[in-house]
């Protein structure tokens, strides 16, 4: 059978971030990560940038909304279309693929006929991994449910891929865990958590202790956004570069539907990789001026005027490349500091998480 481990793993001294080797299957890539959903890939075209490698695991992200959710459920040919368009992304050999759909509105899968399909579209599209998503209204129960459901049916179907629970991050720890529980007591070898776009405190500090007590599970945070929201506040800190402080293996960036007003290049957030923080442009021009600082392929060769060049579509095209590529090339280097034990130094080192991890101590007081 197919399967997910974790090879070679390193443990932090101080923290709870871990590195190693991620193995799904026979595909293979480094932790801690950030992995490109299908978005991202897709800006890779736009920027003629297609040679260069985003990753060997690819998160075939899709927004569900209830009319596209019917169709699935109700519409075979509806289906095998939807299921057609994400294979085509995942026909490359030795990446890893997997399915996570952001439900929005009234979007839900209530019941074992509607996780079937949603299980058959994932056979359909031939991804590496099975994931069951717990969405809105579904008891921790009854998700158990579902999860034992999904590994009667890969039998049934004969299907050899790992199934991932992805369950969702809340705001009370009591809450989370009563979720979290019905899962960890089966001890899967992988686990999505679902960010829905926003900061959980509490939920990643019960990650932390399920990364303690079972080092050996893959966990993965989905739907992560650019920025903290911590404190009350917005902070500047990246999301994603934070999150192996809490025993997060992984993450991938957040999808989002189209902004009700057209999109304007100030509205776009760039990574900076000298401060691990976020900024838009003109913040990004009161600290940096003109200069990048960042040899990236979507920066190489540009200043902050040309690499805003363009149409607004091809301006947040490039900002994904770049944000992508800037923030695994600064993973890569925490890696190094984790085998170290030395992943707090760098956090200090760096002006945003040196801010959250101010704030994180004295909220953990």
């Amino acid at each position: 059978m197919s399967s997910v481990r974790i090879r070679d793993q390193k443990s932090d001294e101080g923290t709870s971030a871990r590195s190693g080797i991620l193995e799904i299957g026979k595909v293979r890539d480094v932790l801690p990560n950030k992995f490109a959903t299908t978005s991202e890939t897709g800006a890779f075209k736009l920027t003629a940038l297609s040679e260069i490698h985003p990753g060997n695991v690819i998160v075939a992200a899709r927004l569900m909304f209830p009319n596209t959710l019917k169709r699935l459920l109700d519409e075979e040919k509806f289906l095998k279309q939807f299921a057609r368009g994400i294979s085509r992304g995942a026909a490359a050999d030795g990446i890893a693929h997997l399915l996570y759909l952001s439900f929005r509105g009234e979007a839900r899968v209530t019941d074992t006929d509607d996780l079937k399909t949603i299980l058959d579209l994932q056979f359909f599209s031939d991804l590496d991994l099975v994931t069951v998503q717990q969405t809105p209204t579904i008891s921790p129960d009854e998700f158990a449910a579902f999860w034992n459901y999904a590994r009667r049916w890969s039998e049934e179907r004969g299907v050899d891929k790992p199934i991932m629970p992805v369950v969702p991050a809340l705001d009370s720890r009591d809450d989370f865990e009563r979720v979290l529980e019905p899962v960890a007591r089966r001890r899967p070898s992988c686990l999505g958590l679902d960010m829905h776009g926003s900061f959980y405190y509490h939920s990643l500090r019960a990650i932390e202790d399920l990364k303690k007590k079972t080092p050996e599970m893959w966990i993965h945070a989905f739907q992560v956004p650019p920025k903290v929201r911590f404190g009350g506040r917005l902070t500047v800190c990246s999301e994603g570069i934070i999150l192996p402080y809490f025993g997060v293996d992984s993450f991938s960036r957040w999808i989002v539907p189209p902004p009700p007003v057209p999109l304007t290049k100030d509205k776009i957030n760039m990574f900076d990789r000298s401060q691990w923080s976020v900024f838009k442009r003109e913040d990004w021009k009161e600290i940096h001026g003109s200069k990048l600082g960042c040899r990236c392929a979507a920066c190489r060769a540009k200043n902050l005027e040309s690499f805003f060049a363009g149409k607004v579509l091809s301006v947040l095209a490039r900002s994904k490349v770049h944000d992508h590529l800037a923030q695994r090339n600064e993973l890569d280097k925490a890696t190094k500091r984790i085998k170290d034990g030395e992943f707090t130094k760098l956090l200090q080192s760096k002006k945003g998480p040196k801010e959250f991890l101010k704030s994180y101590g004295a909220a953990a007081k």
